[in-house]
């Protein structure tokens, strides 16, 4: 379960981008992030956070975890065995080391990019945390539906993420200062 909570000013004017992202099977809506590529500094604010990325049954959860440049990563083990999780990524590159069961790491992330985790004893445990500049991203419901609210209005390149699929050259959408503008992939 995903739960992250952004502190926002709430823009005197913004929008909503409601739309719809092909799936394969319903299955694949855990695994795919709508998310605008980017937005103004200055249109928006959010506060860094800090997210879960569970490790539970020699698997991290969940898949794909979106987060905002800023934002600290808490990867407790909730297992009842030892892990050790690490990146070789550019964006952050970390090795949390061996550590067992309610040990508790964390790890913050300045950078904007793809962090493909591992774990150095389980090889089939991966995981991606996708750092993203601004707050305004959605999980798809298993049927496709998204929705990005309070978006400043603005021009921005929407784009989906999803492990291992290429990557999409995004939708161009125009928010306005209220309502919403449609969006499909």
């Amino acid at each position: 379960m995903l739960a992250i909570v952004f502190a926002m000013a709430s823009p005197a004017f913004a929008g909503s981008i409601k739309g719809t992202v092909h799936l394969g099977k319903a299955a694949e809506a855990e695994g795919t992030i709508v998310y605008i590529e980017s937005v103004p500094e200055h249109a928006f604010t959010a506060s860094p956070t800090v997210a879960r990325l569970s490790q539970k049954g020699a698997l991290f959860s969940p898949a794909v975890l979106p987060i905002v440049r800023g934002s600290q990563v808490d990867m407790s083990n909730d297992d009842w065995v030892s892990h050790n999780a690490f990146s070789r990524s550019a964006v952050k590159t970390f090795d949390l080391g061996l550590y067992a069961q309610d040990a508790r790491r964390m790890v913050t992330f300045d950078n904007v990019g793809v962090v493909p985790v591992f774990c150095a004893i389980h090889p089939r445990m991966t995981a991606v945390i996708l750092v993203l500049q601004n707050p305004f991203f959605a999980r798809p419901a298993p049927d496709g539906r998204f929705s990005l609210d309070d978006v400043p209005p603005g021009t921005y390149q929407l784009k989906v993420y999803r492990p291992g699929a290429p990557a999409t050259a995004g939708v161009t959408v125009k928010v306005p200062a209220s309502g919403s503008v449609p969006a499909q992939f």
